[in-house]
């Protein structure tokens, strides 16, 4: 038996859902348990699904996969329903014990998704939502180590988990929200480089132009001079260079991140300048160049960072 199933709620999901033989019915399964006892959520990991999706179409992640991903996200959070009620629904700051149970729910998850006939990226998904660029999340993952579905639903999961409203918190509107996302805030403080630079700047792009509160209809009302400053700070950073964010020796060596969401791989002389390019990564992940998957992934892979994870805004 592992850790995860030493919680007794966790232990009698996993032998209730050990009777169903097939995936598809676990899957039924879990959803409405969840549905049941929580059903906020539920509500939650829907709209995270429905947000992730979209940002994935923007990215130009292959239909099947992005479906695939819209689907995963719908369970990213099934762990939560072997946390306790009195820390998941605490209106109050977590003590150190209870943050450390919340932050359990993502194992709890992965391991009830881990099972013959489940897609993979439902239990990566579940696993490594609460990953952050900047390497200070659940598992200290960092930058291209996080699986690219993970980093798709870490942005959605979060801007939800802001603009929702919880029993701790009132919701934050949409332009704070994303401001506070893309805040230039240095590690491990929550802001920008909690996010993969080029996937939130596409994220920020495709809310500005999806959400109607922030249309030019709604930031005509009243209060509507700040909010527009707001949203075009917001414009601002959309457009700005993903290098920026970054101090030298930051990034795996000769990586370059764009807006857009690419990254390119160049193999660089000795004094730093650019000899020839080795790699173009597209957003959706798709490699454009020779070299291969291993010596890709060796290259983009950057070193945990040395203090303690600690993700830095309260869970959904």
């Amino acid at each position: 038996m592992s850790g995860a199933t030493e919680n007794h709620a966790m232990r009698l999901l996993v032998e209730q859902a050990a009777a169903l033989p097939a995936w598809r019915q676990r899957e039924a399964f879990y959803a409405r348990q969840e549905a049941a006892r929580r059903p906020e959520v539920a509500e939650h990991a829907y709209t995270v699904a429905v947000l992730a999706w979209k940002l994935a179409e923007a990215l130009k992640v292959h239909p099947v996969v992005a479906s695939e991903i819209y689907d995963a996200a719908r369970m990213h959070d099934i762990g939560k329903l072997a946390v306790d009620d009195a820390i998941l629904y605490k209106p109050g700051r977590l003590d150190p014990a209870e943050a450390e149970e919340m932050r359990l729910h993502a194992a709890y998850g992965a391991e009830l998704l881990s099972v013959e006939g489940a897609p993979p990226l439902y239990a990566e998904i579940a696993r490594y939502h609460h990953e952050r660029y900047d390497g200070h999340g659940y598992h200290a993952l960092k930058g291209e180590d996080i699986p690219l579905a993970a980093r798709i639903v870490q942005i959605a999961d979060v801007y939800e988990a802001l603009t929702a409203r919880r029993a701790y918190k009132a919701p934050m509107p949409s332009e704070d929200a994303l401001l506070a996302m893309a805040a230039d805030v240095a590690s491990p403080g929550f802001g920008r480089r909690s996010f993969d630079p080029g996937y939130l700047r596409v994220f920020v792009r495709l809310r500005l132009e999806s959400d109607p509160s922030l249309s030019l209809e709604a930031l005509a009302g009243p209060g509507g001079a700040a909010r527009r400053e707001k949203v075009r700070t917001l414009r601002e950073f959309a457009g700005s260079d993903p290098m920026l964010d970054f101090a030298p020796g930051e990034l795996p060596e000769g990586l370059v991140l764009k807006a857009s969401g690419a990254r390119l791989l160049y193999e660089l002389d000795g004094g730093g300048a650019k000899v020839r390019m080795l790699a173009l990564v597209q957003p959706n992940g798709a490699v454009v160049g020779g070299m291969a998957a291993e010596d890709l992934r060796a290259a983009l892979s950057s070193p945990p960072p040395e203090a303690d994870p600690a993700p830095s805004y309260r869970a959904a």
